[in-house]
């Protein structure tokens, strides 16, 4: 997939976060249905490279979405940083 935004997505500094396979599966599972993604697992931490559905009008704030699934318990722990800039 070429475009998009990739994001880091990494433990918080004071938490004890668990492993990072576990939270890309529930990251994943909580991503709206028809955004595209595509993850790469690190030893600490992993990065999806995101793009909403081509059809959305108008496309889905990404900050909106990612802050809306990180309030789910599961991924307290964690945090998202966008690197698009960076990849």
């Amino acid at each position: 997939m070429k475009g998009g935004h990739v994001v880091l997505i990494e433990p918080r500094p004071t938490a004890s976060a668990g492993a990072p396979a576990l939270a890309a599966v529930r990251f994943l599972a909580l991503l709206p249905e028809d955004w595209h993604y595509e993850p790469d697992l690190g030893d600490d931490h992993f990065t999806v490279r995101l793009a909403p559905p081509a059809a959305t009008t108008p496309t889905p704030a990404l900050t909106h979405t990612l802050d809306d699934i990180f309030t789910d318990p599961s991924l307290r722990s964690w945090h998202w940083t966008d690197i698009t800039h960076r990849a």
